[in-house]
């Protein structure tokens, strides 16, 4: 099941405003319930699956929303050779626009490699693939670069793609202005930007707070406006990926 959402709307709106949520600027791991400094131990990534998180999984709070302060979690901060991070064209649950890799040539992105062993890679697809916007795979031939890890680089890792495309704007891809890029090419804004912008396209003129707390409250509403935002998406490009599951 996922994870529970707050009860009250002040809580609600902070939150859907947030995504994707406050990152730290180094590796770290996480361990009752902190983001710890990143120990110099490679015992700590042995029979564990490296599984990028390119949105909102790559802050500490997040995972201790999936997790709780129980877990054990490696995870490497790490720069993505030729993709980007965009606006993916849906809504979550928690009324937030999610993010989206995207193939774009020549650029880096930073992402944060989560290291998950097999409980909690289960307990991620529950929260990732339930929702029929995620699928699940693995990107090969890749360059991602870690800075800190088993090794200083992988060809090869594990992540979550939304199938539902990218949102645009003049026809390109939208960028998270959250997340850092070297040599980027498009358009990055913030995400109470892109909510102003998803609202104001498809929401009747309603003010934008009683828009997010309805795609939070009403399923069915929010599942016709991400239909409405795949008018004009771009289908989501990410040539190295190989899809591996989905619910």
């Amino acid at each position: 099941m996922p994870w529970p959402l707050p009860e009250g709307d002040a809580e609600r709106l902070t939150l859907a405003k947030s995504y994707p949520f406050a990152a730290v600027s180094d590796s770290y791991l996480l361990r009752g319930g902190q983001a710890l400094p990143m120990p110099p131990s490679p015992d700590l990534y042995t029979d564990r699956v490296p599984v990028i998180a390119h949105g909102s999984n790559r802050a500490p709070d997040q995972l201790l929303r999936k997790y709780g302060t129980a877990a054990e979690v490696p995870v490497s901060r790490a720069w993505l050779h030729d993709y980007d991070v965009v606006f993916s064209a849906h809504v979550s649950r928690y009324g937030s626009i999610a993010d989206n890799l995207h193939h774009t040539p020549g650029m880096q992105v930073e992402v944060f490699v989560t290291w998950l062993d097999a409980s909690q890679l289960a307990r991620m697809h529950e929260t990732e693939l339930g929702g029929e916007v995620y699928i699940y795979g693995r990107m090969a031939g890749i360059a991602l670069e870690l800075d800190h890890g088993p090794a200083d680089k992988l060809g090869e890792a594990y992540v979550y793609i939304s199938r539902r495309g990218c949102l645009t704007a003049e026809g390109q891809p939208l960028a998270l202005a959250a997340v850092a890029a070297r040599r980027r090419v498009y358009t990055a804004i913030k995400q109470i930007d892109i909510l102003d912008l998803v609202h104001a396209r498809h929401g009747g003129g309603l003010p934008l707070d009683v828009l997010i707390l309805r795609t939070i409250r009403d399923a069915a509403y929010r599942r016709a406006l991400i239909v409405a935002l795949g008018d004009g998406a771009v289908p989501t490009s990410v040539p190295h990926f190989e899809e591996l599951h989905r619910r």
